[in-house]
């Protein structure tokens, strides 16, 4: 979607899960990406995995946008970039890494699809066509071959209140999931939001948008399965975006495909 809702905009995630714990998970997330004219947009992700075994991965983003004029756009792109992987064996203690502890570099290629009109949002993409072949990661579903599919549409339910249900479904070699999201914004300023997952996991938000141009924001999720550890205090997640430049006059509270 680089370009097709906003002229420029870049925005930075981190997440810590289970911070109480000394195998602690974190993820950084950073994106930066522009339309170059009325139908090219491009961009650059990065996104990084550091706990025992970190990955860290970088990739360019290409769309062509068709302006379907009253029937919305439409944009179909691919992303590539490449990656690399490592066992960090001091997390294994005495017991030794499970695995070879040699970094492992691969190239990842992903192609992806979106519509837009008025309010509504359509996104359809796979990842990763081209999957890891490392044993170490092969339990890590990102690293294999997916698909994700998401929907939102914001209701208007008066001047400074707004209403917008998303759900995303993701499946990876057998493993399913269905996130369902629901975010109420006032004076297109002010978001609070509730996800749900169909695996035993929900997350509250809340979000700030400052002048149209700067967006921070706060999720704190947890999982209710028995298997879950009390002392983890679930997973935090914090949000920084600059909009450079609005594509229209109109701000719209877009959210984010992965909640």
């Amino acid at each position: 979607m680089s370009g097709l809702k906003y002229q420029q905009h870049g925005a930075i995630s981190y997440q810590t899960i289970a911070p109480s714990l000394s195998g602690s998970h974190q993820e950084l997330q950073a994106n930066y990406n522009m339309r170059l004219s009325g139908k090219h947009g491009v961009g650059i992700n990065y996104s990084g995995d550091y706990n025992a075994f970190t990955n860290n991965k970088i990739a360019l983003n290409y769309n062509y946008q068709f302006d379907l004029k009253k029937a919305g756009k439409l944009s179909t792109g691919v992303a590539t970039g490449v990656g690399r992987s490592e066992v960090r064996e001091e997390y294994f203690d005495s017991f030794g890494a499970p695995y070879g502890s040699d970094p492992y570099n691969y190239f990842h290629l992903s192609l992806g699809t979106a519509y837009t009109w008025k309010n509504l949002i359509l996104g359809i993409s796979t990842s990763n066509l081209f999957p890891q072949e490392d044993p170490a990661f092969s339990f890590n579903s990102g690293n294999r071959v997916g698909m994700n599919a998401h929907v939102s549409y914001g209701f208007e339910l008066g001047k400074n209140l707004e209403l917008t249900p998303r759900a995303i479904f993701t499946t990876y070699n057998g493993f399913h999931q269905l996130g369902l999201n629901v975010s109420t914004t006032f004076k297109k300023k002010f978001s609070l939001g509730l996800t749900a997952f169909n695996r035993d996991h929900y997350a509250v938000n809340l979000g700030w948008d400052i002048k149209e141009k700067y967006r921070v924001a706060y999720s704190f999720g947890r999982t209710f399965s028995k298997l879950s550890n009390s002392s983890s205090y679930g997973t935090h997640e914090f949000s920084i975006g600059y909009i450079i430049k609005n594509q229209a006059k109109k701000f719209v509270n877009l959210g984010t495909p992965n909640f």
